[in-house]
């Protein structure tokens, strides 16, 4: 695919176009690097400047902007346009040239660093090779502009769809029903951070709703840095069957009902499909293997337990690998449409307060966690902190932010390591009488205020 005639197309247009609207998009998007010839890429980048100090964009202008060898050439290269309206289309065609070009020196690198696999370290070849081919990228964008109007039909059959009770396609159900029932499930482009401090269920709570989503035949990824694969299908089948971690470890104490309801969970999950796997990755790696899932039989959803476990990329501030994390895992949900189920540890900090319920502020290590999740819920259990706390057996399931809706708290009940479904008027009116109890008594109506 050769680059020379469409950057020199390119080049031409934004000349005959000059400082206009198109031209600016265009810069805004398109590199200079993207340029594979030196005289091009010399034009290119005098018009970056002009655009930047405002100035006319002609052919004495650009020629005054680049070196003697190349303004010679600006003539010649102006003439080649007769018209610029096909702008876009050259700038489309010149950024994939430049992606085919960055590809095929991944595909070089990769080869080359195969070439001196052994059995010693072919592991480590393999995902290094892993993690460069899953960053190449292709300009496959082809999406026009879609009048509303146009986008009723289809949006009508969604309304039908639930009016059935049947799934639209578009929404992740947790199995959290009063959660599921306001909300209506979340969007399928979501990154859903799941945060609180160990103790509080954050992985029970993931857990629960992989198994909701295997139950209605999803098939999901549930990555873990911090239990092996084995703990996470012990978690499965403890939640499926209402068993406890403990009474797994301990069989020959367990008594005939339950090893029934064992049976009966072993039983289902062996017909789902739900998918572990456990080590330790970077981004691009967890990413390479999800696409890999999704390209072949489609994913539900990804889930990734933790956050601050994943490998980090060189930056020079923490906070700048993490956000560099989220935003990547943003961009294959909404790549690929498929939700993202993100773990991630709190501050410590929260614990000195006397109400030690999490806030977004809470979210540890770097705001871009806020501003890339479109959900960001904190499980929080009162009992952790109080072991005389009114509130043992109940579970706060706080949706703090919520892109498309407003936050909310729901409540769920907490047995043997799991989240059950209560009554949400009872344990709201639990938790009210409590506040109405916890706040100054009046004085006494016989006593004169002072």
């Amino acid at each position: 695919m050769e680059s020379l005639e469409f950057e020199e197309l390119l080049v031409a247009a934004m000349i005959v176009k000059g400082d206009h609207i198109d031209t600016r998009d265009i810069v805004g998007k398109l590199p200079v690097e993207a340029f594979a010839n030196h005289h091009l890429r010399a034009m290119y980048r005098a018009i970056v400047r002009l655009l930047d100090q405002v100035e006319p964009i002609d052919i004495f202008t650009v020629k005054h902007g680049v070196p003697a060898e190349t303004a010679d050439l600006v003539l010649e290269v102006a003439r080649r346009s007769s018209s610029a309206s096909n702008i876009k289309v050259w700038a489309k065609k010149v950024r994939q040239c430049w992606m085919v070009r960055q590809a095929k020196e991944k595909l070089n690198s990769a080869l080359e660093s195969l070439s001196g696999v052994n059995t010693h370290n072919i592991n480590d070849v393999l995902t290094e090779v892993s993690g460069e081919l899953s960053t190449i990228q292709f300009e496959t964008n082809d999406r026009l502009p879609r009048r509303i109007g146009d986008m009723m039909t289809d949006y009508m059959d969604v309304l039908e769809q639930r009016t059935k009770g049947e799934e639209s396609g578009l929404y992740l159900k947790t199995g959290i029903i009063p959660m599921d029932e306001k909300y209506g499930g979340f969007d399928r482009t979501d990154l859903i951070i799941l945060a609180g401090r160990p103790g509080m269920g954050k992985t029970e709570l993931a857990i629960m709703i992989a198994n909701s989503i295997g139950r209605s035949k999803g098939r999901g990824l549930f990555v873990s840095m911090e239990m092996s694969e084995m703990q996470i299908v012990e978690r499965h089948v403890a939640d499926r069957s209402g068993l406890a971690v403990g009474a797994l470890r301990n069989p020959n104490d367990m008594i005939d009902e339950q090893f029934t309801r064992l049976t009966v969970a072993s039983s289902q999950l062996q017909d789902e499909d739900n998918y572990v796997l456990d080590g330790a990755f970077s981004v691009d790696e967890i990413i390479a293997h999800a696409e890999r899932m999704n390209q072949d039989n489609g994913l539900s959803f990804l889930a990734i337990d933790y956050l601050q476990l994943i490998k980090k990329p060189k930056a020079e501030r923490n906070d700048l690998a993490i956000a560099y994390i989220t935003g990547r895992l943003k961009q294959f949900a909404l790549r690929n449409k498929v939700p993202v189920i993100l773990l991630s540890q709190l501050n410590r900090g929260l614990e000195s307060r006397i109400d030690k319920r999490p806030n977004l502020g809470d979210l540890r290590e770097s705001g871009s966690i806020e501003q890339d999740a479109d959900v960001v819920i904190f499980p929080y259990r009162d009992e952790v902190y109080d072991e005389h706390s009114k509130f043992k057996g109940i579970a706060e399931i706080i949706v703090e932010k919520y892109r498309s809706g407003q936050p909310g708290t729901f409540y769920m009940g907490w047995r043997n390591g799991h989240f059950l479904p209560i009554d949400q008027k009872e344990a709201a009116a639990r938790y009210a009488q409590n506040e109405d109890e916890a706040k100054p008594k009046s004085k006494w109506r016989g006593q004169k205020a002072s």
